[in-house]
């Protein structure tokens, strides 16, 4: 009783619809607004039909975006209402052929580098019911790993040195062998890397790798042999100068801890222009007797880094009374 009802109405609404939209004055065809409404009785008609017949046609709902495996395999998860047979349609296919009333996680095979957004799944019941298809998102096959490369050398600056790459895609990148750098994340193209270094010494392992969005891999650019020298020259002095001496070039013994370029400052000079890690004895240039109160010294190494001024004890030339 209570589906005869059913039927008596929704075949009423279908014939009221139908009349609704006649009464309209619009002859079919003659318009695309005509069109339109026809589409529309269509759809309902097509609707109330299925229902009356008893009719489901399955649903289908996206569950997981597709994403790229191992093998070039692309995985992808999606739901269906019903059980039934796959197919596949847009470039993309599976041995996954029939469907149950649950989840689905597939994978895509024999997949060829590029963008594939037209892949789309329907599913038809035993009853020969389609659903309507299911639009696979937007996705990217690349399987090619990224390419990083050095341009021109590199600079030392204190305990960082500083690179220009050049990368075929954007990507991520990592770097191993006791260095780390500033730059996390690169772009296509040329960019400038500054690498850092723990401390002072000499590193052979420093190594640069970049990711792309697929998780490809590129080959290691490895950085060379980097010497890292900051550590400032340490100037003590050993035997200073009598505090009074007849010689215009007394004798100054001193210790550094680097070799390196000497300077003087103030009223003398030395005799030489270069020390050696250790202990140097140097004459000490004096111009007139009087008192040298006012002479330091300091050391560059071949990294440039200077030692603090040594201050050079006072002394006092006198004139050879003899």
């Amino acid at each position: 009783m209570m589906k005869n009802l059913l039927k008596f109405n929704l075949i009423s609404l279908l014939v009221f619809t139908t009349l609704f939209i006649m009464s309209c004055g619009r002859e079919p065809g003659s318009d695309s607004t005509s069109n339109d409404y026809l589409k529309a009785i269509s759809s309902i008609s097509s609707s109330v039909i299925n229902t009356i017949k008893g009719t489901e046609i399955p649903i289908l709902n996206h569950i997981k975006s597709p994403s790229l495996q191992e093998n070039n395999l692309v995985s992808y998860g999606f739901s269906s209402s019903k059980a039934g047979t796959i197919n596949y349609s847009g470039g993309c296919f599976s041995s996954t052929r029939n469907a149950i009333a649950g989840d689905h996680h597939i994978l895509f095979v024999t997949m060829v580098e590029g963008r594939y957004d037209n892949c789309a799944i329907e599913v038809t019941d035993t009853k020969g019911n389609k659903s309507e298809p299911l639009r696979i998102p937007s996705f990217k096959v690349d399987f090619s790993p990224p390419e990083l490369s050095q341009i021109g050398g590199f600079r030392v600056q204190g305990r960082n040195v500083k690179i220009k790459i050049k990368a075929n895609e954007a990507g991520s990148l990592a770097y191993s062998g006791n260095c780390n750098g500033d730059l996390q994340n690169l772009n296509k193209g040329k960019s400038e890397v500054t690498i850092s270094f723990p401390g002072d010494g000499l590193y052979r392992g420093c190594k640069l790798k970049l990711s792309d969005s697929s998780g490809n891999t590129s080959k290691p650019l490895l950085l060379g042999n980097v010497r890292i020298d900051y550590s400032l020259p340490v100037l003590t002095e050993i035997n200073p100068v009598p505090k009074k001496t007849n010689s215009n070039r007394p004798s100054f013994s001193f210790k550094t801890s680097k070799s390196g370029t000497l300077k003087f400052n103030g009223r003398c000079k030395g005799n030489v222009d270069n020390a050696v890690a250790g202990i140097n004895h140097i004459a000490l240039m004096t111009a007139e007797p009087g008192d040298y109160d006012d002479c330091t010294m300091t050391l560059t190494d071949s990294s440039n880094n200077r030692s603090q001024p040594l201050r050079i004890s006072p002394f006092e030339i006198v004139e050879d009374q003899s």
